[in-house]
């Protein structure tokens, strides 16, 4: 009895001895992996500006049902950021989403209308000014310089999205923001794969977002019953360009869950041309 005793004491402690230990990173330390998976110091630092084009599409529903084809081009240098699109479509035909490093600014499909894409990121520009809008296609991404952002940071270990294990961060901004934000880190590479954003709009705040035809619906102001705002990008089908692990695909999803004509707009990038060095200013 004493030697089953001894036996069974023993496997605990060489189970306990060879159980995977619970860690917890900090978040210096997964934005440092995170660093790593872009590229090595050198080749993050060869670059001062990037112009990425591709084809892109927006897909909109429950506010009008439609969808339209058309290019994009994502750049930025130093703080300075844009995302313009292009589409062959008289009631969307383009849309222009700017910051130079001091202002943010939203295109008007026509004079007094912004589409609810463009209003939603002119009531949030933090996500332009604070480097978080396009993850790692932006040379002014958030966690190339912490240090200046300066945000709060919270580790939320790892997390099941859509079935699979990511490594969770909680980013604020300094300033504070209306948005709860989210990053998230792929468990093995700690490649950026996904932003959330997620905020309760009260009705005396609620902007309605009116339907129509097929077409990007405008942003429009009315009293409402609360509404919430959830947004995502999502990154995938990475890819080396230039000594640089990135993205070829990008989504960002925005739902508004409203009583008041409720939207859900996905817009797709399909990246082919990467540019880097170059100058980055936005088209026309």
């Amino acid at each position: 009895m004493k030697t089953t005793f001894s036996l069974l004491l023993a496997c605990i402690v060489i189970s306990v001895a060879y159980a995977k230990p619970d860690t917890k990173l900090t978040p210096s330390e997964l934005i440092a992996k995170h660093l790593e998976s872009i590229g090595s110091a050198e080749a993050r630092a060869r670059v001062n500006s990037t112009k990425i084009k591709g084809a892109c599409s927006v897909g909109v529903k429950l506010c009008g049902e439609g969808q339209v084809e058309g290019q994009a081009v994502m750049g930025s240098q130093g703080k300075a950021n844009f995302i313009d699109m292009n589409f062959d479509t008289p009631a969307y035909p383009f849309e222009r989403l700017r910051f130079d490093g001091k202002d943010f600014s939203a295109s008007q499909f026509k004079p007094g209308s912004r589409t609810c894409l463009g209003q939603f990121f002119l009531t949030h520009d933090v996500l332009f000014k604070e480097g978080l809008m396009g993850g790692t296609l932006s040379g002014s991404w958030a966690l190339l310089n912490v240090a200046e952002h300066n945000p709060k940071l919270e580790y939320s270990g790892l997390k099941k999205v859509d079935g699979r294990e990511l490594h969770a961060l909680r980013y604020t901004p300094k300033k504070g923001s209306d948005l709860k934000i989210v990053l998230y880190f792929d468990a093995q590479t700690f490649q950026h794969v996904r932003t959330e954003y997620s905020q309760i709009v009260y009705a005396n705040e609620q902007r309605r977002i009116a339907g129509g035809g097929g077409s990007m619906p405008p942003a429009q102001s009315q009293q409402a019953s609360s509404a919430r705002i959830e947004a995502y990008e999502e990154f995938s089908d990475f890819k080396e360009e230039t000594g640089l692990q990135l993205p070829h695909t990008y989504k960002f999803h925005l739902s508004i869950q409203s009583d008041v004509r409720p939207a859900i707009i996905d817009w797709v990038f399909n990246l082919t041309d990467f540019g880097f060095n170059v100058p980055a200013e936005p088209g026309e």
